[in-house]
């Protein structure tokens, strides 16, 4: 395998499951995360824990599917969903986004390095045209950013239960 190839699986997946120097990553980000947690919305406007779990694992897979060369269409209706906000639902949207890992981890590994800077098809939103490398590199950082809203999302739980408990 190719020694950038490698780079970017070990990259996508240390992020993913780890984190790397500038912070944690998405396991330890939802590691410990309850149901109650995973789906409290502090304001109308704010995604739940559960709901940013799923939009990651739809980015992944829009990812693995896209670098793979297979057709992909952005659906609204699948980017930002819900699950019941219940055990069960939660323990769905972890296991979703796991699988989708798995997916996009398989996608990458069958890149060689002559794909690696073919461009991909645009889509209707984006202002440049990506690379292969390119979206491999970005779905790590969007795993990273996600996180982090994931840490304080867990933060701002923990300061409302105990304010309620006071």
């Amino acid at each position: 395998m190719d020694d950038v190839v490698q780079w970017i699986l070990e990259h996508v997946d240390q992020t993913y499951r780890k984190g790397n120097w500038a912070g944690r990553g998405v396991l330890p980000a939802i590691e410990g995360v309850d149901a109650g947690a995973a789906h409290w919305r502090p304001h109308p406007e704010q995604h739940t824990i559960a709901e940013i779990t799923l939009h990651m694992g739809y980015w992944k897979d829009a990812a693995g599917t896209r670098v793979a060369g297979r057709p992909w269409t952005y659906d609204e209706q699948q980017d930002w969903r819900g699950v019941p906000a219940t055990d069960q639902g939660w323990s769905q949207a972890r296991t979703e986004l796991e699988r989708a890992h798995q997916r996009l981890m398989q996608d990458l590994h069958s890149l060689g390095t002559d794909r690696l800077l073919a461009p991909l098809r645009k889509t209707e939103w984006e202002t440049r045209s990506l690379r292969t490398i390119d979206l491999a590199v970005d779905i790590a950082t969007h795993d990273h950013y996600h996180a982090a809203q994931i840490f304080v999302l867990k933060r701002l739980y923990a300061g409302a239960a105990t304010l309620s408990q006071a």
